[in-house]
Order: C-alpha cells, then structure tokens, then sequence
C-alpha cells in the first residue's frame, strides 16, 4: 500500500514538474490547453523516469529467498519515505489551496511563502525521502535512489524536450 502511495505521489508530483516546466513561457492569456498539456507531459516522462525504481523493487522481491519478509522490508522503507514526503505535500496542498481559492493578497502571499521557497527545497526533500527509506536497508536504498532520481530528472527532461524557448 506505501508504494502505491509513493506512485500517487511521484505521479502527481509529475505532473506539477510538466506544469513548471512550461510555466512563464507562455505570455497568452487563455493557456489552459496548455497547461493542461504540460503536465501531461510531465506524466509521459514520469513513465520512464520511474521505471527502473519498479524494476529494481519487482527483481528484489522475485529474488528474494523470503519474499514476504523481502516486500516487508521495502514497505517499511516505503513508509519511511512517506514519513518525510507526507508533511512537505500537505504544505504544498495548503498553499496551493490559498493560491487558487483564497482573496488576491493572501493568493499572493501564499505563493511567496509557500509555493516558491518549497519548489526550492523540492530536491532536498525528495533527497531526504530516499535517505529515509534507505536508512537500514540496502534494498530500500536501491528502490528509493532510483526512485528519487527519476522524480527529480521529470522537470529538468520535461523543460528540455519542450520548453527551450517562450512561445
């Protein structure tokens, strides 16, 4: 259940990463095609970004002499993850929340306070995720390197594909 919550997270967090790329370089004022395209993009790169995190975890748990106590071991390094990525994305979710729904000035400071200085620390978060999952297990460690590297490559894949140059 913590890796399909992990997934949920990568994905999501894909998603937002395709919308990032894309965004400031689109001076239109109707743009939710394609801001809705950006983060689809996101997604597509995500695909691939995370597969060899599912391939390392599915070949540790087909090679496993104990595959229950296998998969007991990389859920708990999952939810160790989950320890440090689950507060950050509630903080995201408030400020984003306050930058969609709240009045103009509080839209505003939320996404000074909050919506800026979190994309910052994103990496250092997600570092610290993989940190987590992989203190004490050497078959965490290679689930969750693998999966923080492919979270972290989507925006930088995603800004390269289609995003050089404003539109």
């Amino acid at each position: 259940m913590s890796a399909v919550l992990l997934l949920l997270l990568a994905l999501t967090d894909a998603a937002f990463a395709g919308f990032r790329a894309h965004a400031g370089r689109n001076g239109r004022i109707r743009k939710g095609g394609a801001n809705a395209r950006a983060a689809g993009r996101g997604l597509g790169v995500a695909a691939p970004a995370l597969a060899p995190a599912a391939a390392i975890g599915a070949a540790l748990l087909l090679t496993a002499a104990d595959p229950a106590a296998r998969y007991a071991e990389l859920d708990a390094g999952a939810r160790r993850m989950l320890a440090v990525l689950i507060p950050y994305t509630a903080v995201v979710l408030l400020s984003l929340a306050a930058h969609l729904w709240a009045p103009f000035r509080l839209s505003t400071l939320a996404t000074v306070i909050g919506l800026g200085p979190l994309t910052l620390v994103r990496p250092l978060v997600v570092t610290a995720g993989a940190v987590a999952a992989a203190w004490g297990s050497p078959w965490s460690a290679a689930v969750a390197v693998a999966a923080g590297a492919g979270v972290l490559l989507v925006e930088p894949l995603t800004h390269r594909r289609w995003y050089r140059a404003p539109l």
